[in-house]
């Protein structure tokens, strides 16, 4: 029933950004998880640059409203490999 080696019939784990590119820190600005997304917030009055956040899927989810009123820039890091990676605002595909 429970063996310490998967059989090799198994599939592959999905490549996905988060845990491939060394560019993507090891845990999100919010909690101990890994970050799901990487955020760009938009520069303001008081801050002329913009800011990266990397978030955790639960904090992102609860924080969208504001994002999308804010104009943030939001980029999945849970999409596979194979897929196309976009740059997009609102919930990832």
């Amino acid at each position: 029933m429970f063996r310490k080696d998967p059989p090799l019939c198994e599939a592959p784990p999905l490549e996905e950004l988060r845990f491939t590119d060394r560019s993507v820190p090891s845990r999100a600005c919010c909690c101990l998880a890994r970050p799901a997304v990487k955020v760009v917030m938009p520069p303001t009055a008081r801050r002329p640059h913009a800011v990266d956040l990397w978030l955790c899927g639960h904090h992102y989810r609860a924080s969208i409203k504001v994002l999308l009123a804010v104009g943030a820039t939001v980029v999945d890091l849970t999409v596979p490999a194979d897929r196309p990676r976009d740059e997009h605002v609102g919930v990832p595909t």
